[in-house]
């Protein structure tokens, strides 16, 4: 199995209580040679941010210029910051899934549930389906889903988590559930396009002759509602 190491901003924010693992403060992965060497490693990225600019986001980047196997990867930080991104991915999701979330409880409208996935486990049993299900779409160690009940279950919000962000009464399973990620092989996700456009159109209200009248732009856009 190839070799795993798990990079953090800080030494500290691996805590005692964590499994024995590998771990390499960021500034260590960005700059220490042999890790622009070595081929082949698994990097599970816990730093404190993954926004565009932060060290996580680099290091995401970084790992996967240098051919790593990276979670999360710059293309899932990516789809996780925008809801438009994200939701078209879930509307996949089987909806006896939703259904199940609660199942048995009168619950009114406007009722909201919030469930911790650790690397495609969490310890609701009756949400375990829709983790897994959502860490395929989104390979990021830690994530915070919230669902509203609307007539059923719907997920309203996928957030990446940081160790920081973790409520101390997750931190057990955390623990079995980075064991036995570590003990699997990394499978290759689906290929699957969430992009949010598949055509984009440049269109100058002011040109004398465009290629396109206003009308067939609104055939076009009535395609695209279609699709």
């Amino acid at each position: 199995m190839p070799a795993q190491i798990v990079v953090v901003e800080q030494p500290q924010d691996w805590k005692p209580e964590y499994p024995d693992a590998t771990v390499v403060p960021a500034k260590d992965y960005i700059s220490r040679q042999e890790y622009f060497k070595r081929r082949g490693l698994r990097i599970i990225n816990l730093c404190r941010s993954y926004r565009y600019h932060s060290v996580g986001y680099y290091c995401s980047l970084l790992a996967e210029a240098r051919r790593h196997r990276v979670i999360p990867s710059v293309r899932t930080i990516n789809d996780l910051q925008s809801k438009s991104i994200y939701g078209l991915s879930i509307d996949d999701l089987h909806e006896a899934t939703l259904k199940n979330a609660g199942a048995g409880k009168e619950l009114p409208t406007g009722s909201t549930r919030s469930v911790y996935v650790h690397f495609g486990l969490c310890a609701e049993s009756d949400l375990q389906d829709l983790s897994r299900q959502i860490f395929d779409l989104f390979s990021c160690p830690l994530l915070k889903v919230d669902l509203k009940m609307n007539d059923k279950w719907e997920v309203s919000a996928i957030r990446p988590v940081t160790l920081q962000g973790l409520p101390g009464d997750q931190d057990a399973f955390f623990v079995d559930a980075f064991k036995s990620h570590s003990a699997k092989r990394w499978r290759t996700p689906k290929t699957k396009s969430v992009s949010r456009y598949d055509l984009a159109m440049l269109h100058d209200p002011d040109e004398k002759l465009p290629p396109s009248d206003s009308r067939a732009l609104q055939k076009f856009v009535k395609a695209g509602d279609r699709l």
